[in-house]
């Protein structure tokens, strides 16, 4: 017996290739979060390199290399004919995430009394969640 977890006719997928696309979500985001914190403490420590330009370098190798994998790997797009379109927003989508995440994390540290560590736990994993929903409509077939 399938199971079904949909909540429109588009929408409508076995669990088993739903779970199994959630964790390639994750664990595309997890090389590039891996990457990002490489790139951030390679060119800082061993390179000299200003720890903001660091993580502006970073963050793009890494945003690039998550859109690659969550594009052909996550959600298995074989067209290359809407990866400019599909880059436009993912950006957007990234630029968001980023506010977001400021504002949140902001939000519970300075309102909500939060300690920042376990702040931008809850703010991480409310924005993944959110994240890999807008992921799914860029990257619908």
């Amino acid at each position: 017996m399938i199971l079904w977890f949909a909540t429109r006719e588009e929408d409508k997928m076995p669990v088993s290739h739903r779970s199994s696309q959630i964790l390639r979500f994750l664990s595309a985001g997890s090389v590039g979060v891996t990457l990002y914190y490489l790139i951030l403490y390679t060119l800082t420590d061993w390179a000299g390199v200003w720890y903001i330009a660091s993580a502006v370098i970073g963050r793009t190798v890494s945003f690039s290399l998550t859109f690659i994998l969550h594009r052909f790997w996550t959600f298995g797009e074989k067209s290359r004919a809407n990866a400019l379109n599909q880059a436009a927003l993912y950006t957007c989508m990234g630029v968001g995430i980023f506010v977001a995440n400021m504002a949140m994390l902001y939000t519970l540290v300075e309102h909500g009394g939060l300690w920042y560590m376990a702040a931008q736990v809850i703010t991480s994993v409310t924005l993944t969640t959110i994240a890999y929903f807008i992921s799914r409509k860029i990257f619908a077939n």
